[in-house]
């Protein structure tokens, strides 16, 4: 590994860790006057849904405190749809979510055209309030790529740890960093070429009355640097809910992604390094960029329940990666 390639990630890492020391120490210093905007078992009065304002459930204390509920007091949010394996949010809950996406290549790229169709399951589980478990990726493609033959087969499979390290409902903030551990698992068929790989991130969402801004950043390290790329990510979420009273529960968002490759890789002789589909260990990628932009909404129905969908589409040269556009269609279902 580079100097250059170390000292990104030890840039990353520290910015976790920094994250994680500078939250607490700020919460130790104001917890005195730090007053929630609701009780943490109840629905924030600030939220607004579609059919009704109830949870299916009285929200019952199950074995420990925090256990399946999570972190109660944001269900004013609104969760991003775009881009969904790697930008996590900041928030603590148990629940699935239902995910579709097809994903055209151009024309002119490695690739040579054609599209892949995924549809995938994620689940999270609230440990306790703070601490959740998330399995964010799997499910099945079925890809038609003008350069490989028409083929479909089973993704990759993902799982990680995330923990809300700072948490200010008055003030609509929450700070919270992870890590993921990605397998290498998918089939090479449905151009798989992956690679073990682990992400640490932090992920951090602030509010301002009904409008709310959710980021990511993410730095990806593959197991082995011959069999995938390292990749540095960001990702912005911004929505406003327009119309609370004729529209309960829907909000338009805004999204933009941002991917750097900082390293090559020698499994593959591409110039395009497979985005957030899976890491193809690309020979000619590093110091590339991609950046696309998702525009679309998100309408809750009930406390336990939403529907998203965005539009992406690149904003950077198509021909330079996977991303001309895609459409991501989602349904979340939470405890």
């Amino acid at each position: 590994m580079s100097s250059a390639l170390a000292s990104h990630r030890a840039v990353l890492i520290s910015l976790v860790v920094l994250a994680s020391g500078a939250a607490a120490a700020y919460s130790q210093d104001t917890k005195e006057n730090a007053k929630p905007a609701s009780p943490p078992d109840s629905v924030n009065p600030k939220a607004t849904f579609l059919f009704s304002d109830e949870r299916f459930h009285d929200d019952p204390k199950v074995g420990w405190d925090g256990f399946l509920s999570g972190l109660r007091g944001f269900e004013h949010f609104y969760n991003p749809v775009g881009q969904p394996i790697y930008f996590e949010t900041p928030f603590n809950n148990t629940g699935v979510r239902l995910i579709f996406m097809h994903h055209t290549f151009s024309d002119d790229s490695t690739l040579a055209g054609g599209e892949v169709n995924v549809a995938a399951v994620q689940a999270r589980v609230a440990l306790t309030e703070r601490l959740g478990l998330i399995a964010i990726k799997d499910g099945y493609s079925w890809m038609n790529a003008g350069a490989l033959p028409e083929e479909e087969g089973w993704n990759e499979i993902g799982a990680g740890l995330k923990y809300a390290v700072y948490v200010d409902r008055e003030n609509d903030f929450v700070i919270t960093p992870g890590v993921r551990l990605i397998l290498d698992s998918g089939e090479d068929k449905i151009a798989m070429f992956g690679t073990t790989e682990v992400s640490p991130f932090v992920s951090i969402a602030k509010g301002w009355d009904r409008f709310h801004v959710i980021g990511n950043l993410a730095y990806r390290i593959p197991f082995d640097g011959d069999d995938g790329n390292q990749v540095f990510q960001w990702d912005l979420h911004a929505d406003f809910e327009i119309a609370p009273q004729t529209l309960p529960g829907f909000a338009p968002c805004v999204e933009l992604h941002g991917f750097h490759y900082l390293s090559d890789g020698t499994r593959l002789p591409f110039d395009v390094g497979g985005l957030d589909y899976a890491n193809f260990g690309s020979a000619d990628v590093s110091g590339s960029s991609v950046v696309w932009v998702g525009l679309g909404g998100r309408w809750k129905l009930t406390p336990n329940v939403s529907v998203g969908g965005v539009y992406e589409i690149g904003l950077t040269n198509h021909d330079d990666d996977i991303m001309q556009d895609r459409v991501t269609v989602d349904a979340e279902f939470t405890w």
